[in-house]
């Protein structure tokens, strides 16, 4: 078995842990949320509109590793970086939700993502909310892609959009990007050290 493909059993191995630990995970800081009832004021949430943009959401954060895919086909290595990338944000929400266990705003409007809903989710989560995991994959997807500015633009519209939909603060968004860079960065070293031998 080459090295390479050691890598990606690895890797899918250690996010499908992440994730599957990060289901209870949700069920117990959903309910934990909701008895706590911290619902921060969020001026600049408040300046959009309130409506249902699942469906933009959806394309764009699914479109973009799609994106992310085709442009880096040639490229060694580039599912692992991707797959771990994310299962490092999962481990720093862990955290952050943890310790910033906000409820969903009261205009919450619910995202229809049939992935996340399906297989991850428990019911209906509501207060999966700091940070926005959405906006944090598309912008580590940028940071992975080696900055093309295109991921750029889709994970700030990722995030206007989360908000719009209300299943995220202002605060939420603007935290993905310094987590997302910090997991991207992480597994860009990791990959390569493993990818070298080193």
């Amino acid at each position: 078995m080459s090295r390479n493909t050691i890598i990606h059993i690895s890797v899918l191995f250690v996010l499908s842990i992440v994730a599957l630990a990060f289901i209870p995970f949700l069920e117990y800081h959903e309910k934990f949320a909701n008895d706590l009832g911290w619902r921060p004021f969020d001026p600049v949430g408040a300046l959009f509109p309130a409506a249902d943009v699942s469906y933009p959401i959806f394309s764009i954060t699914y479109g973009s590793m799609l994106l992310y895919a085709f442009l880096s086909y040639k490229k060694d290595l580039f599912i692992p970086k991707l797959m771990l990338a994310y299962a490092l944000i999962l481990l720093l929400r862990f955290i952050t939700l943890s310790l910033l266990p906000f409820q969903a705003p009261a205009s919450y409007v619910f995202l229809k993502d049939p992935f996340l809903n399906e297989l991850i989710y428990p019911g209906h989560i509501r207060n999966d909310l700091f940070f926005s995991g959405h906006t944090a994959l598309v912008f580590a997807i940028f940071i992975l892609s080696e900055k093309k500015w295109i991921f750029l633009f889709l994970a700030i519209t990722t995030g206007i959009l989360v908000v719009i939909q209300r299943v995220h603060y202002s605060y939420d968004v603007l935290a993905a990007f310094p987590f997302a860079w910090l997991a991207a960065s992480l597994s860009n070293r990791i990959i390569a050290a493993a990818g070298s031998g080193e």
